[in-house]
């Protein structure tokens, strides 16, 4: 019997995804002090995403991606093409993975050895997903409140302090709209907003079917406008020119902050909510894999395979580049183009073509 999650369980799940690994990094830092249009300019294409896969399970109510594909483009294309998503999955599972060792292994825990961080993690994460799908939803009920918490404390902190100056947004288009949109896109427009095509993997688990495009237009309304607010946050305390020179653009924030030399360093805490973001990422993607790999093979469950997995990833994550500058680089030249925009963009599109069409001659 399939496992059920509530609406505002998978809400969870799904806006931790979002949210998850992006705070970490300038995004749309190309855009300079118009990095948060980017933003909002990936949020709007991730709407027509959204809309293209709520589409397709409408198409085919109750079955997941890898389901639908051989029912889409026939057996012999569907199997080799819900393998490359099952190891998509896995993959982004390694490099999430490898972002949230570098983050901790590069702040609170120097002296760890880089393993040791990503093999503890990956041990909670399967600890909990060994409980099922409404374990991992119970689990985003008790944290992601908290997360949203602790992220509303430290924008009125930054907002209160004497280096918050929102005239350094300005001034606006300077370099024009073109700038903007390459900013946009293929980075924010895959991640994070078109890494949600891996929840077409979780939605048959809803409780009601009929709610799963609000539920998915809701996730990247809110995860889109808390992205630009963070965005505009960062560059209004260190200005355009550093969001590219730094690491971790939104860690420098909060260092700077303080009220009253009183409510200051809250960096620790900032870090803490990365790592539960971390945690629904990492989670989402081993699981999503398990589920097509499960599917792939014809499994009765895929429980067994979520540890599989999370022994993968493990020392995946620290082959996959020799240097974090390496990790980086890929990530955001390779991966976009090569991955993201097939998966996430091309192959989803022409699934919809396949199946609108299908669908037409079936009622003619």
């Amino acid at each position: 019997m399939q496992q059920k999650i509530g609406f505002i369980q998978l809400f969870y799940i799904m806006l931790g995804f979002e949210i998850g690994s992006t705070v970490i990094f300038g995004l749309g830092a190309e855009a300079k002090q118009d990095a948060w249009l980017a933003i909002l300019a990936g949020m709007f294409c991730g709407l027509v995403l959204m809309w293209v896969y709520t589409k397709l399970f409408e198409h085919y109510p109750g079955h997941t991606l890898t389901q639908m594909i051989p029912k889409i483009v026939g057996r012999y294309i569907g199997y080799p093409l819900n393998a490359i998503y099952v190891l998509y999955f896995i993959y982004l599972a390694s490099r999430v993975a490898r972002d949230f060792g570098e983050l901790v292994a590069g702040t609170i825990l120097p002296k760890t050895p880089m393993l040791v961080v990503i093999g503890g993690f990956i041990a909670v994460i399967v600890y909990c997903l060994s409980g099922g799908i409404e374990v991992f939803g119970r689990t985003g009920e008790i944290l992601l409140p908290f997360l949203f918490l602790i992220a509303i404390a430290s924008w009125i902190i930054v907002y209160s302090s004497q280096i918050f100056d929102i005239a350094r947004i300005t001034p606006i288009f300077e370099t024009g709209i073109g700038t903007v949109w390459r900013a946009a896109f293929p980075i924010v427009v895959t991640f994070p907003f078109g890494e949600m095509v891996l929840f077409m993997m979780f939605w048959p688990m809803l409780h009601d079917l009929r709610k799963v495009k609000k539920l998915g237009m809701m996730v990247v309304l809110v995860s889109g406008i808390l992205l630009t607010v963070n965005m505009i946050n960062v560059i209004s305390v260190i200005g355009p020119k550093w969001i590219s020179d730094r690491t971790y653009p939104l860690l420098t924030v909060v260092k700077l902050a303080s009220v009253g030399n009183f409510i200051e360093r809250i960096d620790a805490v900032v870090i803490i909510t990365m790592i539960i973001g971390g945690f629904f990422k990492v989670g989402s993607f081993i699981y999503g894999a398990a589920i097509g790999a499960a599917e792939l093979f014809k499994l009765v469950s895929a429980r067994s395979l979520v540890v599989l997995f999370g022994a993968i990833v493990v020392p995946l994550s620290l082959i996959i580049a020799t240097s974090f500058m390496e990790h980086v680089e890929i990530g955001l030249k390779k991966v976009p183009l090569f991955l993201h925009v097939p998966l996430q963009i091309i192959i989803p599109f022409i699934l919809l073509v396949i199946s609108a069409i299908r669908k037409r001659y079936r009622r003619t």
